[in-house]
């Protein structure tokens, strides 16, 4: 009696490349990934509740309005209104981190 070897696979040569890159999405938020589908967008875009739904980030509107009030709190993005319709603009990580900062002495009374 002779066995047969079994074959062993050979990983795709794009399946052997994408094993050895790391991705950037492994462990991205939610709400950084909104932020990022964002930035994406020209400069100074203002962003309306069904343009930021239609990104499909978040599958309820409860749940886009957890990830925009972090990215709020975060000083990611800002919260404005036009014609009494909610709207929101990003900021610059950079410019979200000076702003923070500027905030800490206020919050916490050291000024």
């Amino acid at each position: 009696m002779t066995s047969a070897a079994t074959p062993v696979p050979v990983p795709k040569e794009e399946d052997a490349t994408a094993a050895q890159q790391p991705s950037n999405d492994i462990n991205i938020s939610p709400a950084d990934a909104l932020y990022d589908k964002c930035v994406e967008r020209s400069a100074g875009t203002v962003f309306f509740q069904r343009d930021l739904s239609n990104m499909q980030v978040a599958e309820t509107i409860a749940e886009l309005t957890m990830l925009l009030q972090e990215l709020c709190d975060r000083h990611l993005m800002k919260l404005m209104t036009l014609d009494n319709e909610p709207c929101w603009k990003l900021r610059s990580r950079s410019d979200a981190d000076k702003y923070a900062d500027a905030l800490l002495p206020l919050i916490y009374g050291l000024c």
